[in-house]
């Protein structure tokens, strides 16, 4: 069985697609009440996603926690084993709130791979509690099932980032100084006041926007998921993804409402005998 082959099994189990529709939609509007809070977990102050940073506090205290239980340290291990707790209850939040934005196939693996999160999470609470009683070995075994759990686990996430694209810039390809020089797009008199245009340049496609006579220029494609940003809302100076709602600023492309966390590519624009020409910004 190739990993594709699995995946696509995996999206296709019947419970996993029913389970996923019913709980995607009253999460995300329940988190959408927490304001600024759910882009805060999203991660935009950092502009980098949260959610994977905090994977690395569980995953890597519970290594450790094995590590030490092997050398039999057991005030240690126990010690690793509560801070990987901690660390997997933030890493649950923020991976939570990211599941919410997300569609198709990278909705039910993302499902999946919560469940498989909790569960970790659930061996790795009873083996605390089990170390605590003075039933070591008992809490041995269950760390060990449960770092079994959280590294299959990790294995679905590694997927949803490099197979699904979840969480990264989906500006960030080889495209990216193009056009190196300033080239013709469209007619000034084409582009309608605070109507957004789409144009295509060296295989890139470019948003336009005239605002008050200013013409903005950013990558038409939304760094969050890949949404037409030419069939969004504007919003004063901004415009706002039809896919998930992100909002950008058309003058410097910064990031002003999530899911989104990296900001737009920005182009240098000019009028030139009544054309619009744009350029990759430095």
């Amino acid at each position: 069985m190739t990993k594709e082959t699995f995946f696509d099994i995996l999206d296709q189990q019947p419970w996993l697609r029913t389970t996923a529709d019913a709980v995607q939609k009253p999460v995300r509007e329940a988190l959408s009440q927490l304001g600024p809070t759910k882009d805060f977990l999203h991660g935009k102050w950092l502009a980098h996603p949260l959610h994977p940073a905090l994977t690395d506090i569980p995953i890597g205290a519970w290594t450790i926690a094995l590590i030490l239980d092997a050398l039999a340290m057991p005030d240690a291990a126990d010690l690793a084993v509560g801070i990987g707790l901690v660390g997997a209850v933030g890493s649950a939040v923020t991976g939570l709130t990211d599941w919410t934005e997300t569609d198709g196939r990278a909705k039910n693996v993302g499902l999946m791979h919560g469940l498989l999160n909790l569960t970790a999470t659930g061996l790795y609470t009873a083996s605390l509690l089990a170390r605590r009683r003075k039933s070591r070995q008992k809490g041995i075994v269950l760390s060990i099932a449960g770092y079994a759990v959280a590294s299959f686990s990790a294995y679905i996430g590694g997927h949803l980032v490099f197979g699904e694209q979840i969480g990264v810039d989906h500006t960030a390809t080889a495209d990216q100084g193009k056009p190196d020089k300033f080239s013709p797009v469209m007619r000034e008199s084409d582009l309608k006041e605070r109507k957004p245009a789409r144009v295509e340049v060296d295989g890139v496609a470019v948003l336009l926007v005239k605002i008050e006579g200013k013409i903005h220029a950013l990558a038409n494609t939304c760094t969050h998921a890949g949404g037409p940003l030419n069939e969004g809302k504007l919003e004063g100076d901004s415009i706002r993804c039809p896919w998930h709602g992100s909002r950008f600023c058309l003058t410097d492309g910064a990031v002003l409402d999530g899911p989104a966390t990296f900001a737009e590519r920005v182009f240098d624009v000019r009028v030139r005998d009544g054309q619009i020409e744009i350029r990759a910004r430095d």
